[in-house]
Parts: C-alpha cells; structure tokens; sequence
C-alpha cells in the first residue's frame, strides 16, 4: 500500500491543468515523476507517480494493488509504455485528485517501470553513450488510450524517500513529525527513524530508502517484490557534507577534491525484500569533523536542523539525505 498523494504534488498537477485553460482530454499527462522534468527521467525498475486528466472521474477513494505480483490495470486504469513495443507497467495504486474548478478530473497513478528498459548507459561498464532512446507512454481506461508523452530512461534516478513521498510502502508506520515534514527516511538498524531526537552515531551503519537505483544482478520480475535483499548492477558512491542543513551534492566533484581521491561506497545498495521498486542504501557515519555544530529541535534563526547530508549518487543521478549526527563527548 502506498501513502496518499501529497500536497505538493496535487498543486503542481492542479496547476499544469489550470494552465490549459479547459478540461483536458483523456490520459494527457500533467505531472509525473518527482519534480516535474521535460521529458520525464526514469530507470529501470523505477516507482513514480503519474498525474492523468480525464482519467478516473468515477474514482471516490484510492484502490491500491493486493499482495504479491502487481496488476497492470486498477479500476480499468492501466499505462503502457512504448520502447519498440508496447510493455504494460504495473500499479501500485489509482488515486483520486481534488482540482481545481472546471478543470475536470485527475487521478494519481503509481506504477513501476519495467526492469527491461532499455537506456544509453551500461552500468557494468560504467559509460553512457549519446544515443537517444525513443520511449513515451500513455494511460487508458476501460481500453481507450490517451495523449502519449516522452520519457526519458536513464540507468539511474536516484530518489531517497521522504515523509511526503506517494511511493513508500505504508508497512513502516511512518508519517509526518514536528518541524521536518519531509524528513527523509533514513532509519537506524532498529528501523527507527534517524532525527534531532534520535540522531545517528559516529561508525553507526545506517539504512536510506530509495527508489530510481536501477537494474540488479541478478535481474528480478518486474511487478513483483524480492524475497531477498537483491544487489544492483551499477555501483553507487556517497559523498558526506558536513555542514548545517546542506543541500545535496553530487559525489566525486573533481573540481574540488585530489584526482586521486576516491569516494567511499555503500555497504550495500539493492532492492529491499518485500516491495516492488524499494531500494535500500547501507552505510557507516564517518567521523565528525571539528566545529560540527550540534542539531537542535525546532525552528528559529541559529537552530540547526541538521548537520550532515549523505548524497548517493550513480552514472546519471544524484541525490540526498540531511540527517543528525550526535557529536562525540
């Protein structure tokens, strides 16, 4: 089961129709993805979320995919994605959006991208060519198909889960909290949330949920969740920033550090047993640095929310996490 669709979301799709001056016709796309690109960037094995006008209008409530192997249609709802073939995505979840007056309905559609997309990277090999992949997409209901649109598939699209995300599994009992809606989830090994109140320690190993980490190896079905924690083919490498409330970065700037600097890796980075799409990302909190100033709860000119922020990225993305780390005594 996936979380309701968040604000954010609701008035970026809102406003994209709102923009169109009327209704829109059948599965034309307002949004899609996490920060709305042109085109939409995606991986292999990717879970988004896809904003479809016209589609949905008898949707009262959200209708989510049973256990195990995920359907391709929900509520008559299904997205087909175009790469030489038609390929049918699986869903997650149909959702019913509020728009705005006269411009008719939208509804939320979670799906997953097919393992077997192609893209121009090659992670075992650690190169990208310049060669453009002709992929789009479109949705249908009840059969009758809607305006495709263009995707962009990538080897990577590194998204780390936050409180706000439409996407992570609700088996984890997470919501909102204090001043940090959109906290990241970043947990201990216990599964508890790391925060200003519970913050990681120096050579604790912690756990980011992802999504947008690519292929594996080996491959697994698309739809269906893994058994067990299954590695990805591509690796992935971190960059530490500590500083208050920093944004991310991507790692090995080699503007900045020695060319002979190597950025550490994760522990682990792989799809984690029991959902379709969830990645996990394992890795230890260095050492803190002199000066570190400490995290403090709330909100207000010199508190610190955070203090160090853990960006992971791969051959084609980037992104990160802040979190609190408690200082040595």
């Amino acid at each position: 089961m996936t979380r309701s669709v968040t604000q954010y979301l609701l008035i970026a799709a809102a406003a994209a129709l709102s923009a169109l001056g009327q209704p829109a016709s059948l599965g034309a796309i307002a949004g899609a993805g996490y920060l709305f690109p042109t085109p939409i960037n995606v991986a292999p094995g990717q879970v988004i979320t896809v904003f479809a006008s016209g589609a949905g209008s008898s949707l009262t409530q959200p209708v989510y995919a049973p256990a195990g192997k995920l359907p391709t249609s929900l509520a008559g709802i299904g997205v087909t994605i175009i790469q030489g073939t038609n390929i049918p995505a699986p869903i997650l979840e149909v959702s019913p959006v509020s728009t705005c007056s006269g411009c008719g309905a939208i509804t939320a559609i979670t799906i997953q991208i097919p393992y077997g997309l192609l893209t121009p990277c090659s992670p075992s090999l650690g190169v990208c060519s310049n060669v453009v992949v002709l992929t789009e997409f479109f949705v249908t209901e009840n059969g009758i198909a809607g305006t495709s649109s263009q995707l962009n598939p990538l080897s990577d699209q590194v998204h780390i889960l936050t409180l706000c995300d439409t996407v992570l599994p609700g088996a984890f009992g997470y919501g909102p909290t204090g001043g940090l809606p959109c906290q990241p989830e970043v947990t201990h090994a216990n599964g508890m949330l790391v925060s200003s109140a519970n913050p990681a320690m120096v050579g604790e190993e912690l756990v980011a949920y992802a999504v947008g980490l690519g292929a594996t190896k080996p491959a697994v079905p698309t739809g269906e969740p893994a058994t067990k924690p299954v590695p990805t083919s591509e690796t992935f490498q971190l960059d530490f920033n500590f500083h208050p409330d920093a944004l991310a970065s991507k790692p090995f700037p080699s503007n900045v550090v020695p060319a002979n600097y190597q950025p550490p890796i994760p522990l682990f980075t792989g799809l984690t047993p029991g959902y379709p799409g969830l990645y996990q990302i394992n890795f230890v909190v260095p050492g803190v640095p002199a000066g570190l100033p400490p995290c403090v709860a709330g909100q207000g000119p010199g508190l610190v929310a955070t203090n160090l922020t853990v960006s992971v990225g791969g051959l084609t993305s980037f992104d990160g996490a802040a979190i609190c780390v408690s200082l040595p005594q």
